[in-house]
């Protein structure tokens, strides 16, 4: 096992046990390479690789921090949930059902920051997904509009949906991360005529919110996949 992975399971016993707590500076590439009798190269590649995964924080001036990190969080690349499927191989066609300005729905404009005071209008998007003819899934989402955007306008642009992220981007907002929650219900009728499956068969349901570079949440949406199409697979290591 190369010389960096040992330094960076040691590292990750600390965060693990509660010596290196949630917030607390830890010692500098110099000390961590004299208390480890290692290179700083090293503890350049360890305590980066920490970093990359979401464990610790660079903070510019300060040094690295142990993250705050919710129990259930985890790091993993960020795709459109098209884009997912197209990179496991699948020939992805997207089908725009709806495109319009609406008023931030409550509990939306609460994911996204927004105030109740100052109702914010949004893009209501509404699209399915399908591989051989098959509907993988449904997607409901509302996007904070990155230019002022008539609904004219968005009349033209509903091949631009076929790619949220790719929309954003050409736009000027540069997708930085996100947060989902995976849980399980049954189908809708709606969910069963739009999915091609049976009323109150079981479905997958996804929650994310994306955010910009920036921090600030950009999108808030709701993807249903019927739950035979869907296996959610996650490596685990000790």
């Amino acid at each position: 096992m190369p010389l960096y992975h040992h330094l960076k399971n040691a590292l990750m016993q600390h965060m693990q046990e509660g010596t290196w707590a949630p917030g607390e500076l830890i010692p500098s590439e110099p000390e961590l390479a004299r208390q480890y009798q290692v290179s700083r190269t090293t503890v350049r590649q360890a305590v980066g690789d920490l970093v990359s995964a979401g464990y610790l924080v660079r903070q510019q001036g300060k040094g690295t921090f142990v993250a705050r990190r919710s129990p259930t969080m985890a790091a993993s690349p960020l795709y459109g949930f098209a884009e997912e499927l197209r990179q496991r191989g699948h020939e992805v066609s997207v089908r725009v059902l709806d495109i319009r300005m609406v008023p931030c729905p409550e509990a939306v404009s609460e994911a996204l920051g927004l105030t109740k005071e100052q109702p914010t209008p949004v893009i209501h998007v509404s699209r399915t997904a399908h591989a051989d003819d098959v509907c993988m899934f449904h997607e409901t989402s509302y996007l904070l509009p990155p230019l002022d955007l008539s609904p004219e306008e968005l009349s033209h642009k509903r091949d631009l949906f076929n790619n949220i992220y790719g929309f954003f981007e050409q736009n000027g907002v540069v997708i930085g991360l996100g947060r989902q929650s995976v849980r399980a219900n049954l189908a809708s009728k709606d969910d069963a005529h739009l999915l091609g499956i049976h009323e109150g068969d079981p479905v997958l349901v996804v929650h994310r919110v994306t955010q910009d570079v920036t921090g600030t949440p950009v999108e808030w949406s709701q993807v249903c996949y019927p739950s035979h199409l869907y296996e959610y697979q996650i490596n685990l290591h000790r």
